[in-house]
This record gives C-alpha cells, structure tokens and sequence, in this order.
C-alpha cells in the first residue's frame, strides 16, 4: 500500500473516530513531514508566515533584508547576541513591532504620531517600527520616535530576586553604536539616556501624548513604572506591545502586567511568541 491509500484510509479513520485524531495526527506528520516555516526564540511552525503576502508587508521583507546591511554586527562585545546567522530567527519577533505599530497608525484617534520605545538596546525592534512608521502615508513626515534606555549595565535597585541574577548585564551597549544603527532616522529620534524611572523627569523632555509604547526592560519594576507614566499619556485605540510578557526568564514581569491590567479596560493580547500587545 503507498502513501496515498493510506493517507484515505487515515482520513475516514480521523473523521470517523474523533478519540485517535492525535495519533493519527502523529502518524500524519510521519508519513507526510512538512517543512517547518519558522523556527526561533520559542516558536516553531509549519503554517504559512504573516509577512509571505503578495499585497502586502513588503516594507517589513524589505527591511528585515535592509538591516543586515545597516547595523554594525562585527562587534564582538554586542550585547544581545544577536548576529548576522541568527537574526532572521527574530523574524516573528520583528513582524509583531510591525504589526503593532501599523495597527496604532490606522486606529488611534490621534493627529500627534508620537511613539516611545523603553529598553532600545541595538535599536534592532526599533528599525522595523521605524520602517513601518516612513512608509506609512499618516505618518511618513508627521512622527516623532522617542528611545528610553540606560545603554549601561543593568544596576540591582528595584530588581526581584531572579532579575537580580542579571545585574551588570547590558554593559556593553553603546548609544553611539544604537545612533549608527538608525542613522537614516536620526532627524526622527530623540533620545533618552538614563535609568528608569529617573530619565522620564530628565532632558530632553517625554512627549506629552502617544499612540504606541514597546516596552523591553527585563525587569518587573521599570515595567510598571513605564506604564504608570505612560499609559495616562496613551491615546484611544493605541498600542502598548510588551517583549518580555511570556518569555520564562522574566516571570515577575509577566505577573506585575497581568495584576496591572487586572482593572484596566482594555484588551491584553498575550502572543505565542513571548509578547503581549495591550489594545487601549
């Protein structure tokens, strides 16, 4: 018997008796092995990619082809690990800042395009919203994009004590480094160099009102603080995406936001890819 009269006879077998589906779902991707569509950081799929899209997300493909060119990876003192080999595994990562930010464009009810990042680091999720924010005709001249990071080591004030195995991370980074990463934006950043919650009261001054918030801090404690400045400053229908949400390093984080949101209106989207996208 070949593949093909088995895989009739599986069919009327999985339709017929709903107990054996998950063997025969087994056997299935045995006899049929597809070819995985993405792997990395945590998620594995053999669907059809979001981005793979003949009408749209070309400046999403584009881009993640663009900063392997634009960003310095022959440092070898780079903080986040990520290189030339292995940043296309960050590519499901990248499309949800894309998406999150096109979603705050076209629904926030806003005519100041005003977006804040907290924990920039490289400035790699930064050039992918960057990107969807220029191309976009709302905002392709009307945006400013804000950076809040200390591009110094991770220091133990307000750290739990599984964070505090981090302290002295990140002491690598450089904000040079981060300005020459983005430096086709350059005129469309401002940015913010401190610790958390200090550099929101320091110069250069936070805007006032905004329509997307990405916050990536590692950290329980400037997560919430980040929220407590910036929410009330959230325009209707605009985004708060979190990088760190369901990542299992970062437990203490997940449970500060779920306790945060537990009385907000809103909607807590929680992603398979380790973030969460907060829809005001």
């Amino acid at each position: 018997m070949d593949k093909w009269k088995y895989l009739k006879y599986f069919r009327g077998l999985y339709w017929n008796f709903t107990f054996l589906r998950p063997l025969l779902a087994g056997i299935y991707d045995t006899i049929f092995p597809s070819a995985m569509k993405f792997s990395g950081l945590g998620l594995t799929t053999r669907h059809e990619l979001p981005w793979n899209d003949d009408y749209d997300w070309g400046t999403f493909r584009k881009a993640s082809v663009d900063i392997k060119k634009c960003f310095d990876f022959n440092d070898q003192d780079i903080t986040m690990g990520i290189d030339l080999k292995n940043i296309d595994t960050c590519l499901y990562r990248h499309w949800i800042v894309s998406y999150a930010v096109r979603h705050a464009i076209e629904f926030t009810e806003d005519n100041d395009f005003n977006f804040v990042e907290c924990g920039t680091a490289e400035g790699y999720t930064t050039f992918f919203a960057l990107r969807e924010i220029c191309e976009h005709k709302k905002t392709a001249n009307n945006f400013t994009m804000h950076l809040y990071d200390s591009w110094d080591a991770l220091k133990k004030d307000g750290l739990t004590k599984s964070e505090s195995l981090r302290v002295g991370y990140y002491k690598t980074l450089s904000i040079d480094r981060t300005k020459k990463n983005l430096a086709e934006f350059n005129d469309k950043v401002i940015y913010h160099q401190g610790y958390i919650p200090e550099s929101f009261s320091a110069s250069p001054e936070p805007p006032r009102s905004i329509i997307f918030l990405h916050i990536d801090l590692n950290a329980a404690k400037s997560t919430i603080d980040t929220l407590n400045f910036f929410l009330p400053r959230l325009s209707k229908r605009g985004i708060v995406l979190f990088d760190d949400y369901g990542h299992l390093s970062f437990k203490d984080t997940k449970k500060a936001i779920d306790e945060f949101f537990a009385d907000e209106p809103g909607v807590l989207e929680k992603l398979p890819t380790g973030q969460a996208i907060y829809y005001r």
